[in-house]
């Protein structure tokens, strides 16, 4: 039977109750939260069950004459989210509902949430760090790379600190990493926008080296809620990653919160050497799904290609 799901518009979400539902899920990712999407997709939509018993956001946009959505820049899993037990099942029919008000979809599943049999999509890699253990038995679990990147670090006599801003950190980032990547200045003036409002309701933290001549060489923001940091901007000099400096970042950040129930979220990636770098601290993967939903013309299909990566 199909479910009573509502289509809502941005006006119409009632905040509170979707954010109850987001967090329902332990250790939950900020993207889906409406204070992280209200910042990276101003006038977002929704599909609803019941009294936001099960969720997930929409984001309509119009290329070329026709409507799709696809996940905002500086978002990863999206949903479905919920506070009752999903089905595959419930997840079609959730991504069904969000397809009558769109033509093609691109739609980013959380982990654990259940995949009908049929979809033929792709998992991307997700890499996490539970720090429950103690700081000496998470560290054992370093990987010999790791552990000497380490020792570098040690050696080039960095000093430390979380003084910088946000855009200190986004600007080191835009200087040594945009150029290789498909990042316009646009996505990453949204991006220090959030970063900034995560700042201010201190819900994130910024972790800093420093070379020689007091020189920036590297810089992350993490993100703090809900008892999962997230770490959302890693960036780095040459010089500094050649002494270490992202590694001994990490590991400050490990040692923080060794012994807490808490979740280190590296972010990804599905890109060999950065996956190698994050499982260097011992991480697991826990994978999302993509799926694309395509009910464009036939003599438009070939319009369309896949506008976000992991």
């Amino acid at each position: 039977m199909p479910l009573n799901l509502k289509y809502l518009e941005h006006k119409e979400i009632d905040f509170e109750r979707w954010d109850r539902c987001v967090g329902a899920r332990n250790q939950p990712q900020p993207y889906g939260f409406s204070w992280y999407l209200n910042w990276v997709a101003p006038g977002w939509t929704a599909v609803i069950y019941g009294d936001y018993e099960a969720v997930i956001p929409v984001f309509p946009k119009v290329k070329k004459g026709f409507r799709f959505t696809t996940r905002p820049f500086g978002t990863q899993a999206l949903g479905p989210f919920a506070t009752i037990p999903l089905s595959a099942e419930w997840t079609e029919e959730l991504i069904a509902r969000a397809m009558a008000e769109v033509q093609y979809g691109e739609f980013f599943i959380s982990p654990e949430v259940p995949l009908p049999e049929h979809w033929t999509g792709q998992t991307f890699s997700n890499f996490i760090l539970k720090t429950n253990g103690s700081y000496e038995d998470l560290r054992t679990k370093y990987s010999a790379q790791t552990k000497r990147n380490l020792k570098k670090a040690e050696k080039a006599n960095l000093d430390f600190g979380n003084w910088p801003s946000v855009q200190d950190v986004v600007r080191l980032w835009q200087h040594n990493t945009q150029e290789r990547t498909h990042i316009t200045n646009e996505n990453m003036r949204n991006l220090g926008k959030v970063l900034e409002f995560c700042v201010y309701q201190k819900r994130g933290q910024i972790l800093a080296a420093y070379g020689e001549g007091n020189t920036l060489v590297a810089g992350q923001f993490w993100v703090e809620w809900q008892g999962r940091s997230t770490l959302l901007l890693n960036a780095s000099t040459p010089d500094g990653k050649a002494a270490g400096a992202p590694s001994v970042l990490i590991d400050r950040m490990i040692q923080s919160k060794a012994g807490m129930d808490h979740c280190i979220d590296f972010e990804g990636s599905s890109l060999p050497g950065l996956a190698r770098f994050y499982q260097g601290f011992g991480a697991a993967d826990e994978p999302f799904y993509f799926h694309i939903d395509n009910r464009l013309p036939w003599w438009s299909k070939w319009m369309k290609s896949k506008t976000t990566r992991s």
